[in-house]
């Protein structure tokens, strides 16, 4: 009896790799995908209707100063940071 199940789950595996193999067969043979129609981007909606475009009046001028030099941090203490061993064990 386990015999014909088996032989039955096995038809029935068949079926169902031959019919996912046609489905693939059949989606990329379709041609081009079908991505939907143009996409709209509404104008800016704060009240004016259209953007506002910066004047060279209000535009922030280049800073050239240098910034302070940043301090490294002190050391901690401590052992090592890393993970590695350093006894030299040959694994």
């Amino acid at each position: 009896m386990s015999r014909r199940i088996s032989v039955v789950v096995l038809l029935a595996g068949a079926v169902a790799v031959a019919l996912a193999f046609v489905g693939i067969v059949w989606a990329a043979g379709t041609g081009a995908p079908d991505l939907g129609g143009p996409v709209v981007v509404p104008a800016a909606t704060a009240g004016n209707s259209a953007p506002s475009k910066p004047t060279p009046g209000t535009l922030d001028p280049v800073s050239t100063k240098r910034a302070d030099p940043v301090k490294p941090p002190p050391p901690q203490r401590g052992g090592d940071d890393d993970d590695d061993d350093d006894e030299g064990d040959d694994d």
